[in-house]
């Protein structure tokens, strides 16, 4: 028991802390530069939307703002099967901006199936994927699009910054993991690809674009699709957007986490290739590091949990245990106070984490069950 318990101790310590570690070393002795030049392409972006009537307009307009040749980038509005006033709104400014803005009417069928939709009739020579609440900065677009300069590249990610409305734990929660997470995606783009990308500002060739399964996610798929082709995928720092946290109910976040980790694990089901050690060494290592062992840490917690309640007889793992009861506790408290609306500062991090890791059990038990998260359910947004 003793040494199931340090085992399962010393991979969540490496996933959680010595994996970031090492790309940051690495990434300061090894940069693969990327060749930028500013370049103008023609450019059309795909916005998913599904039910998003009191967002689109913005959206629209924060895209046509964009700074970037009109006459190069185009917009389609993927919208998937939605049944408010979300088309109406899209054919609105179709009208008044002719072959700068296209509506794409789909019966619902998932994201996926709906940038599968828009890859085949799309003009740009790069796509590039937002949501309709997403806004971006006038140069983003610009910034991304300077590193297809490099023939190397065949996928570039932006930059999200998470808006918190109000404060809930969710929000303050989910804006603190982005920040760990988007430095991992820095040191990995930096020495050498990164693994996935952020849904709702990614870009690639489209040359490149591989139609996939409606279950498979494609901001993890797709970029490493590119790498299997020969192509990096790097993330550009000065392509920034801004997105409301909106899950606004802890159970809202934990449902939008399991379904992402649903889908990236059957993602790794379409991009078999890359499990190749022979051929994708480092890489294999990526997915490893960054996506499985991550998926597994739940299974960790319980793992050591379990081992160290047999390690009682000895004070060192006592007081172990008792922390670790002190942190659940403190995480069943975080949300018992949440509800009540009474957040006190750091109060959201032990309850925060403990979301991030129910969600692979449920994905799991989702997977086992034969679901697929292939649908979404939108959330209110402010006007």
């Amino acid at each position: 028991m003793e040494v199931l318990f340090w085992l399962c101790a010393g991979a969540m310590a490496y996933v959680y802390v010595g994996y970031p570690l090492l790309l940051f070393l690495v990434s300061r002795v090894v940069r693969r530069r990327v060749a930028k030049a500013p370049v103008t392409p023609t450019v059309t972006m795909v916005i998913a939307a599904y039910n998003e009537e009191r967002a689109i307009a913005k959206k629209l307009e924060n895209s046509l703002a964009l700074d970037y040749p009109a006459d190069r980038l185009d917009i389609l509005v993927a919208s998937d099967g939605s049944n408010d006033g979300t088309n109406r709104i899209a054919r609105e400014y179709a009208a008044r901006h002719p072959g700068r803005v296209t509506l794409l009417d789909l019966p619902r069928g998932g994201k996926t199936v709906g940038q599968n939709r828009a890859a085949e009739i799309a003009r740009g020579e790069i796509l590039v994927f937002s949501d309709a609440t997403t806004m971006y900065d006038r140069g983003a677009v610009r910034a991304m699009v300077a590193n297809y300069a490099d023939p190397r590249v065949g996928s570039v990610g932006g930059d999200v910054r998470y808006v918190r409305d109000g404060e809930e734990a969710s929000a303050k929660g989910r804006q603190m993991y982005w920040s760990y997470e988007a430095s991992i995606r820095r040191w990995e783009s930096r020495i050498f690809t990164v693994i996935g990308a952020t849904g709702c500002i990614y870009s690639m060739r489209k040359s490149l674009y591989t139609r996939l399964d409606p279950a498979a996610i494609s901001d993890f798929v797709q970029p490493a699709r590119a790498l299997l082709k020969g192509y990096r995928s790097v993330v550009e720092d000065s392509a920034t957007c801004w997105e409301v946290a909106e899950s606004k109910r802890m159970s809202e976040e934990l449902t939008r986490r399991a379904r992402v980790v649903s889908r990236g694990i059957r993602g790794v089901g379409f991009m078999r290739e890359a499990l190749n050690p022979l051929r994708h060494p480092f890489l294999l290592f990526q997915l490893i590091s960054h996506r499985l062992l991550r998926w597994g840490i739940p299974f960790l917690l319980i793992l050591a949990f379990v081992a160290n309640a047999f390690l009682l007889d000895h004070r060192f793992y006592r007081l172990i245990f008792v922390g670790q009861i002190a942190f659940y506790g403190a995480a069943l408290a975080g949300l018992a106070l949440d509800r009540l609306g009474i957040r006190p500062r750091g109060a959201f991090i032990p309850l925060y984490f403990c979301l991030v890791n129910l969600a692979p059990l449920l994905a799991v038990w989702s997977l086992l069950k034969g679901e697929k998260k292939i649908v979404w359910e939108t959330n209110p947004q402010a006007p």
